[in-house]
């Protein structure tokens, strides 16, 4: 079975006629402004972005992988206006959207078209591959695909420059998990929306059940151009 492959320089993964993104966070600028900052939406971006990728590639399904939106326990009006134009504008595009409950989608079902199909948050089986947000336990069937994809710790890596200044770069992780008779290869997906900030995997780890739970192995890091920056455990020992 061919498995998911990201798509370099575009936060994105293709696999068969899908369309893979994770992490949008619509409505997280109204936190920013909540706070003293002025920053113009990005979602006419990211939905053009994703449009865009939609003709190159073809796919006739979109899989958002969790936290569509971002303000929790309440939405915000910039939800309530941007989220449905989003989906309206990807429904044209293909024929099938579907969503992973991620721990910022509380009260998503207001905002859905019809079309729009929702998984909980312990994930869901499309075409063979196992997919989850990452915040909650993904199901035994989802692991037992072999080849999951999920999100939610916003991975990033922290290089240091010539003159020894850390900087932090989005990234993908590839690794390999098991624990008992599960057993697989898995994908970490980088932030879609740009703004917002990682976990820098090289000092802090990972977050979610799965990786405390799971032997995770041979998880290589690549930035999102494609370099390959080799295992995690040699960037954590660079760090030191």
């Amino acid at each position: 079975m061919a498995i998911p492959q990201p798509l370099w320089n575009r936060r994105a993964l293709r696999h068969e006629d899908s369309l893979v993104v994770a992490d949008l966070h619509i409505g997280y600028e109204f936190e920013l402004e909540k706070k003293g900052y002025i920053v113009p939406s990005q979602t006419d971006n990211m939905i053009h972005g994703i449009r865009e990728m939609l003709a190159e590639t073809g796919a006739e399904r979109l899989i958002i992988n969790g936290d569509l939106k971002h303000n929790i326990p309440q939405g915000s009006w910039q939800e309530y206006k941007e989220i449905p134009k989003a989906l309206d504008s990807w429904l044209k595009e293909v024929d099938e959207i579907h969503i992973l409950k991620g721990n910022h989608d509380g009260g998503l079902d207001s905002y859905l078209p019809s079309e729009v199909i929702l998984h909980n948050s312990a994930g869901a089986v499309i075409d063979g591959i196992g997919y989850f947000h990452g915040h909650a336990t993904p199901s035994e069937k989802v692991l037992r695909t072999e080849n999951i994809v999920t999100a939610h710790s916003h991975p990033a890596v922290s290089l240091k420059d010539g003159l020894d200044r850390k900087e932090r770069h989005p990234c993908w992780v590839k690794f390999n998990f098991s624990r008992d008779d599960l057993h697989g290869k898995g994908i970490m997906m980088p932030t879609f929306n740009e703004l917002l900030g990682g976990t820098c995997i090289n000092e802090h780890g990972y977050l979610g059940p799965f990786f405390r739970n799971y032997e995770i192995y041979e998880d290589t890091v690549y930035l999102t151009d494609g370099t390959c920056l080799g295992p995690r455990i040699e960037l954590m020992h660079s760090e030191e």
